[in-house]
């Protein structure tokens, strides 16, 4: 299956951390997506606590078998009084094997196309993660295997225990392009898959010193939009409309198709959480 340069990102399916979310609104935004031509689908089973993956397996329906679906495993959460999970990072074996089982099961499907370990464990040692994902793949409860947020010393090992087909980091044009990770996925035949690309929300261009973001919403606790360090931020955003202009593109659209230039970049995770969004993002696709 060819994979489309646009990847459904489906964090804000969970329903949290991303303020108020309208699941009908999202739900109809999928439907409009596969109507479009789009077929990855990106998720985890920490999003929502296991909410994202039920959720978007009910709403494809039939067509789960259909798209690619990409989920992320690796972590472990207990609920706590204050309302937010403590989350664990665990790429033990059993733990593995127990998330591969679980995502199978609320996502409904017998085999998962792609699966990443979220985060790397640093208590674990990545051959034992990385076997057990390895014998997973023969055993046919996987196809592919990636990594998301490793770095370029954790992929030189990793080589050792398994071959890795996808890789998922954050990129976006307000940071350097991580150059040494693209150079090894060239080298090496990875696919990368980065996600953050309009940088929470900064590079959609929507936002001023004035914004004030819910509680219920990662961006009040975010750093970045934060005092001098938030106003800086803007005048990049600022500085690149131009660009962006003379494209005849809107500075989202001009953020995507960047990154989406870059070597070894396959597609992109765009996380959308209405039509509109997924109207002016997807354009970007086709220019």
């Amino acid at each position: 299956m060819k994979i489309s340069k646009f990847c459904f990102g489906c964090e804000a399916l969970g329903g949290n951390d991303w303020g108020n979310v309208d699941l009908k609104e999202i739900e109809k935004s999928i439907q409009n997506a596969l109507d479009l031509g789009i077929n990855f689908f990106d998720t985890a089973a920490i999003y929502g606590l296991g909410l994202s993956e039920i959720r978007l397996s009910k709403i494809l329906g039939k067509k789960r078998y259909e798209v690619l679906l990409a989920t992320k495993g690796g972590l472990t959460w207990e609920k706590t009084n204050n309302g937010r999970a403590k989350v664990v990072k665990d790429s033990s074996k059993e733990n593995i094997r127990k998330g591969i089982l679980n995502s199978l099961s609320r996502l409904r499907i017998e085999s998962i196309p792609i699966y990443y370990i979220h985060w790397p464990d640093e208590t674990t040692p990545l051959e034992e993660t990385f076997s057990t994902l390895e014998q997973a793949r023969k055993e046919g409860l996987i196809n592919k295997i990636g990594c998301s947020n490793f770095g370029l010393e954790q992929l030189i090992e990793i080589k050792e225990y398994c071959k890795i087909d996808f890789l998922q980091i954050p990129m976006n044009i307000l940071e350097p392009f991580p150059k040494k990770l693209l150079d090894f996925s060239q080298t090496n035949n990875l696919k990368v898959i980065p996600y953050n690309v309009l940088a929470s929300g900064l590079l959609t261009g929507k936002y001023d010193i004035s914004t004030k973001f819910l509680k219920n919403d990662r961006r009040s606790r975010d750093p970045r939009f934060k005092d001098q360090v938030f106003i800086n931020y803007l005048k990049k955003v600022d500085s690149l409309r131009k660009k962006a202009k003379d494209q005849n593109l809107t500075i989202a659209q001009y953020s995507i198709k960047e990154v989406l230039n870059q070597k070894s970049v396959e597609s992109v995770i765009i996380g959308i959480k209405n039509t509109k969004q997924l109207e002016e993002n997807i354009y970007s696709i086709f220019r």
